[in-house]
């Protein structure tokens, strides 16, 4: 399951932990800088995926992908392979704006609480979260 993110340049820009996660790699890919509203700049865009393992079980993995815009090119994380992040913890920004994505695995168990343009609160909008005996949500 794929959760979209747009950052306009009036937003917030700072990225948080989707969940209480170990990160067990970081993946830089060079790219365009496509308006980040268009859906093939999640495929085309310069982007930093970040993939993490929840530290509660079933020990989910998922990615939190920082992506670049038209305006905004500029990815900062903070994060190393083997550190430990709380939810809703700050770990990079993408200055200026642009698009921050959620992957998470897809179970019958899973709930999505947000729509299709949908204005959210960082550290606050739970977007998603598996029923109670599967584990953490994703904030």
């Amino acid at each position: 399951m794929q959760i979209g993110i747009f950052l306009s340049i009036f937003n917030v820009h700072i990225n948080r932990s989707p969940v209480a996660a170990r990160i067990i790699g970081l993946t830089y890919r060079p790219g365009k800088y496509l308006n980040a509203l268009r859906p093939e700049s999640a495929r085309e865009n310069e982007q930093l995926a970040i993939r993490l393992e929840s530290t509660e079980a079933p020990h989910r993995r998922m990615i939190a992908r920082q992506i670049t815009g038209a305006i905004a090119r500029r990815i900062v994380c903070w994060l190393k392979p083997g550190d430990e992040v709380q939810r809703g913890e700050q770990f990079g920004m993408i200055k200026l704006g642009s698009r921050t994505e959620l992957v998470i695995p897809r179970e019958d168990c899973l709930k999505i609480h947000t729509v299709l343009g949908q204005t959210i609160k960082a550290g606050k909008t739970v977007l998603a979260e598996y029923g109670a005996e599967a584990g953490p949500s994703a904030t």
